[in-house]
Parts: C-alpha cells; sequence; structure tokens
C-alpha cells in the first residue's frame, strides 16, 4: 500500500467494524482476494483492540490503585497515632485497661456513630476514586466510548434510548453504504450523501457519548458530595456524643475514644487493602468486558461478484442506456414523423397538409401542379392553404416569406403553387426569388432571368423590365437575375426595403421564396420584414434538429409566423374529385411529357409551362414605377 496507513486501513482495506443492533456484539470483517490474510488480518485488528483495551485499564488501575495507596498510608498514620495516645493513656492513669466501663449507653451510641463514620468514608473513598477514573477517561475519546458502552451495558433498562436509536441508524447507514458502493461505486451522489450521513452519525454518537460521560461524572459529583456532607454530619455527631462520654468519665471516655477510632482505621485500612488487591487482579487479567465469541473463519465461496445481481444490474443499466441513446437519437437525428410533431415543434397551426406528389414529375412540374392538375389532392392542399392565409390574423399580410429548415424540403414548390392559388382568386400576385444563392423559380415558370433583383436592387435594370409575367392570369415573377456576391448585404440594404415598399404599392399579394434557414443568415433578414413567415417541413425527411434551428431563428428575428406546410403527407393512393365521386388516377398521361407536350386528349396545352419566356409586362396590366433610390444612397 501507499500513503497512509490509517487513512488506508479506513477507506480502503474492505475492513468494517459493524455494532449488533441492540445487543453487545461486535462483528469485525474484512472483503479481500486472498481470505486467508484477511482472516490474519482481522485476528490481529481484532487483538490490537484487546490490547489497547488491556493498556487503558491497566492505565485507569494504576491511578486508582495509587490513589487508594496514599489514602492507606495517611490511615496507617493515624493508627500509628492512636496506639501511642493509648498506651500514653495508661500510662498516665497506671491503669490497664478501661474495659469495666464498657457496658455504658453513651459508649455504645459512641461506637454505633463510629462504625457509620467509617461505612460513609468508604463510600465517599469509593466514589473519589471513580471520580478521578472518570475525569482520566474524559481525556481520551477511546475511553470515553468504552465507558459509555459499559453504563449502557450495566443499564440495559434504563440506559440512553438516544443514543441506541443513533447506533442502529449508524449501522442501517453502513450496511446501506456497503450495498451500494459495490454496486454503484464510490463516486455516485447517492454513495457520497450515505457516506456524509454516516460522518454526522458518527459525531452525533462521539458528542452523545460525551455528553454521557459528563452526565455520569455531574451524577458523581452531586453522589459525593451528598456522601462528604454526610461524612462531615456524622463527625460532627461523634464529636458531641464524646463530649457527652467525656462528661461521665474523661479517662475511661478518652480511652474509648481512641479505641474506637483504632478499630474504625484498621476496618478503613482492610477495606484499602482489599479494593487495591481487587483492582491489581482485575488490570491483571485484562479486560473482563471483552470476550471473543467467534473467530474468523474463510467464506466457503466468494462473496463477489454477486454474478447473477451484477448481471441483472448490467442488464437494467444496459436497458435504461439503451433506451436514452435510442431517445436521443430519436429527438436529435430522427426526422419528423407526423404533421402533429410539427406543429409542436413550431408552437403554430398546420396551414395545409401536401400529399406526396408523384417522384416522376419534374421539379418544374411539381411547382405547377395547382395550374396544370386542379383537381389533384396537392393541388386542394394549396388552395385550402390559401384560404388559411386569407383568413385570421394574417389575411392583410401581403408579403409572405416561404422558408424551410433545409435544402429539399419543397420550399420552392410550396412558394410557386401557393402564388398560383392567390393569382387564380384573382389577387395581383408576385412571386419575388430572393433565393440569390441557388434560385429556381425563372426555372420552374420558364422565364427570361436577366436583370431580376439583383439588377434593380444594383441600378443596373429597370424594374418594370425585370418583373416577368407568367403564363397565370394574374402572376408575376421577379427572379433572382444574376447571383450577387453578397446576398446578405443585398437583402439588409435600404434599396430592398424600398423596393418592397414600391412592389407592395401595386401588388395584392407578395410571395417570397428563401433560401434555407440552416444554411444562411438570408431568411432572418427577410423574416424580419416580411409580414407572415410559412414554414415549410417535409414529413420523413426534415430532421426534428434542424427544424427546432429553424424556428428558434425565426424567433429570434422576431418571424409572424403564421403556420406550418407539412410536405410529402402520404395518403393511401392519389385520387381526383369528379361530380361528387372520389376517382383514383395517377396522373401521369397528362403531366407526363416535356415542354410542349399534349393534353390527354392530344390537344396542344395552351397553360403548358414555357411559353411566357421573352414576354414583357404589358402597359394595361398594371402601372408601376421604378422606386427612387434617392431615399437609400446611405
Amino acid at each position: 500500500m501507499n500513503g497512509d496507513p490509517v487513512n488506508w486501513l479506513q477507506r480502503g482495506s474492505n475492513l468494517r467494524v459493524e455494532p449488533g443492533r441492540k445487543s453487545d456484539l461486535i462483528a469485525v470483517t474484512m472483503e479481500s482476494a486472498y481470505p486467508r490474510e484477511a482472516a490474519a488480518f482481522v485476528n490481529a485488528v481484532v487483538d490490537a483492540y484487546v490490547a489497547e483495551r488491556t493498556q487503558e485499564r491497566r492505565a485507569a488501575g494504576t491511578e486508582i490503585v495509587r490513589a487508594l495507596q496514599k489514602e492507606r498510608g495517611d490511615l496507617e498514620k493515624k493508627r500509628q497515632a492512636c496506639l501511642a495516645a493509648m498506651v500514653q493513656l495508661k500510662q498516665e492513669n497506671g491503669v490497664l485497661s478501661f474495659r469495666d466501663e464498657k457496658g455504658n449507653i453513651i459508649l455504645d451510641r459512641t461506637a454505633a456513630l463510629s462504625t457509620a463514620l467509617t461505612t460513609a468514608q468508604t463510600k465517599a473513598w469509593e466514589l473519589r476514586e471513580q471520580q478521578v477514573a472518570l475525569k482520566t477517561a474524559l481525556a481520551d475519546p477511546a475511553a470515553i466510548a468504552a465507558f459509555v458502552e459499559s453504563q449502557q451495558y450495566k443499564k440495559k433498562e434504563i440506559g440512553d434510548r438516544e443514543f441506541d436509536e443513533l447506533r442502529s441508524q449508524l449501522l442501517q447507514y453502513m450496511l446501506t453504504l456497503s450495498t451500494s458502493s459495490a454496486l454503484q461505486g464510490e463516486n455516485n451522489v447517492r454513495v457520497q450523501s450515505l457516506q456524509a450521513n454516516i460522518d454526522r452519525l458518527r459525531a452525533r454518537i462521539t458528542q452523545k457519548e460525551r455528553e454521557i460521560a459528563e452526565a455520569c461524572l455531574s451524577d458523581m459529583s452531586v453522589e459525593l458530595s451528598a456522601a462528604e456532607e454526610n461524612m462531615r454530619q456524622l463527625q460532627s455527631a461523634l464529636a458531641e456524643q464524646r463530649k457527652a462520654a467525656l462528661a461521665l468519665g474523661p479517662q475511661a471516655a478518652q480511652y474509648a475514644g481512641l479505641e474506637t477510632d483504632l478499630e474504625r482505621i484498621q476496618k478503613q485500612a482492610e477495606v484499602l487493602s482489599n479494593r487495591i488487591a481487587e483492582v491489581n487482579v482485575n488490570t491483571d487479567a485484562g479486560p473482563l468486558d471483552i470476550r471473543v465469541v467467534e473467530r474468523p473463519r474463510v467464506a466457503d465461496e466468494p462473496i463477489k461478484p454477486r454474478k447473477s445481481l451484477v448481471l441483472a444490474a448490467a442488464v437494467l443499466a444496459g436497458s435504461v442506456l439503451g433506451l436514452g441513446l435510442a431517445l436521443a437519437r430519436e429527438w436529435h437525428g430522427a426526422p419528423l414523423r407526423s404533421a402533429d410533431e410539427a406543429v409542436r415543434l413550431a408552437g403554430a397551426p398546420v396551414v395545409t397538409l401536401v400529399p406526396r406528389i408523384n417522384p416522376k414529375l419534374s421539379p418544374v412540374l411539381r411547382g405547377q401542379i395547382v395550374h396544370l392538375d386542379p383537381r389533384s389532392p396537392a393541388a386542394e392542399a394549396y388552395r385550402s392553404a390559401r384560404t388559411v392565409l386569407s383568413v385570421g390574423a394574417v389575411r392583410d399580410a401581403k408579403t409572405v416569406l416561404i422558408a424551410s429548415p433545409a435544402a429539399g424540403d419543397g420550399k420552392s414548390t410550396s412558394a410557386a403553387n401557393l402564388a398560383i392559388s392567390f393569382a387564380q382568386a384573382g389577387n395581383r400576385t408576385l412571386v419575388i426569388d430572393c433565393d440569390l444563392r441557388e434560385p429556381v423559380q425563372h426555372l420552374i415558370f420558364d422565364v427570361d432571368p436577366d436583370g431580376g433583383l439583383s439588377g434593380v436592387v444594383g441600378s443596373e435594370t429597370k424594374l418594370r423590365d425585370a418583373i416577368k409575367p407568367t403564363r397565370v392570369p394574374g402572376l408575376y415573377l421577379l427572379p433572382c437575375g444574376p447571383v450577387p456576391p453578397n446576398p446578405s448585404e443585398l437583402l439588409a440594404s435600404k434599396r430592398f426595403d424600398l423596393l418592397m415598399q414600391t412592389l407592395a404599392g401595386a401588388f395584392d399579394r407578395i410571395i417570397i421564396d428563401s433560401p434555407p434557414l440552416t444554411s444562411v443568415a438570408d431568411t432572418r433578414i427577410l423574416a424580419s420584414a416580411a409580414e407572415a413567415t410559412v414554414l415549410v417541413v417535409r414529413i420523413n425527411q426534415s430532421m426534428r434538429r434542424s427544424a427546432a434551428l429553424a424556428v428558434e431563428a425565426l424567433d429570434k428575428a422576431e418571424a409572424n409566423l403564421a403556420g406550418v406546410i407539412a410536405n410529402d403527407v402520404s395518403t393511401p393512393r392519389q385520387y381526383r374529385y369528379y361530380g361528387g365521386s372520389w376517382q383514383y388516377a395517377v396522373g401521369l398521361k397528362r403531366l407526363g411529357g416535356t415542354n410542349g407536350a399534349d393534353d390527354s386528349n392530344g390537344a396542344a396545352d395552351d397553360s403548358w409551362p414555357g411559353n411566357s419566356r421573352g414576354r414583357t409586362v404589358p402597359d394595361e396590366v398594371f402601372a408601376i414605377d421604378d422606386p427612387d433610390w434617392s431615399a437609400g444612397k446611405a
């Protein structure tokens, strides 16, 4: 071992000393991989304890014998003085004995008082020697514990109940600590709390032992004072009785008194000699209150590790850990499984549930599903979103931002179809492609991307020339234009704010397409300026963590989150509604061709995107003036 042996013995040796509950037994055990050496170690500990108690008993016995011998020496001096006085009295009076007056009542009473005084003095001496021993014990904490243990053993029926309860609590905590530390480790919070409770109980027990010892010393001092007072009263009575005896016969009474004193002194000396012999015998015999009931023995089978208990604990811990990891992975790494999860995450209502659109359709065809297949479930879902955004708190919002947590969530498709649905409802609608990094709206509507938003804000293109019409009546597009080197600075500029004010006065609804929220800061800038924001998520693809970060970003931007569009919601089959009855169809024949393809009847499809390229906004559609950039030159 290394370090302090006492510290190792108390904390690292697995040596345990456990007092019996409501009994006088003390169990000393040691757990070790070397059982025979552990048994020898326990034997050594017990022998050392017995030796220590023997040494303590011898030290206390030596002090008691020294005090008794001093008292006996003083008595011997008194006895010699009494004998000398008796011889002198006989010589002075010329007599051999004063026995002829022994039948006198006064002399008999004097003898009785002398006997009583002897008894009182003996009791006072015993109390005084016990007081000396107890004061010596108070200087040593171990001696205090031994004294309190002996007192509790002598007074089992009237012992200190609180002390017994404290010891019982300490035993229970130590048993719990031994089990918990083996299963949970010494650094566990509960194990440390148990250790703190044990330390506190030990301190309380030590304090209680001192209180009991001090109380015993106080009681003993009171008894000693009473015995000394009784002795003084007997001495006073004996002196009065002697005066009466002297009045009857001075010489006889004097001799009788000397004879009585001699007898008393001899009895006291005899008592002291017997007490000295008893203390010497007990001291040499060792502690009589300690007896080894059973010597340590080696266990037949190992006591630990308990394979069944360890296995059960491992299975339980593994189950809890696995469940925790599964829940953590489910929350941080798993995608959204339903629209309800998106609602709980965003804290906003569902605007609409868009069913799964045929994956064989191109992104361009998906972006115009409301215009090309108006009876499809997806088209109906986007019209429902238009209805939701046309009522309630956001009914007067002209600028609606369409945002998503990450790329591929269907944000651009939702923006295009929602704009088409507003245009079909008679609203003069403008789609602004503010995804200045990867724009797609000019591809969806097949318009010329020249000029665009970046050209207008940079004063390179007139606003009238930058806005492009689409094949949908009432729907116009302001494409991104050339990708700028500084998209965030462009969107945060005063020129862009002035442009948005100009467009808000010319259109009924403005739908803004934006980059993903978790990728760049552009969308946060747009969200703080837009009157309403719609968050688009794709079920079974949008990650919970990304969605949570997106909601947090919108919250920090103080965006007005109107609701959530849930894309790719599973339905049994694609269906259409005809004449009040549901008919299921795939809808691939009409939408499966390229630009300029024929419809299902073989006729040319005049609504197909692609014919709008090269068109300009006619003057009769609306009058729009280019913004005055003088307000934004700073």
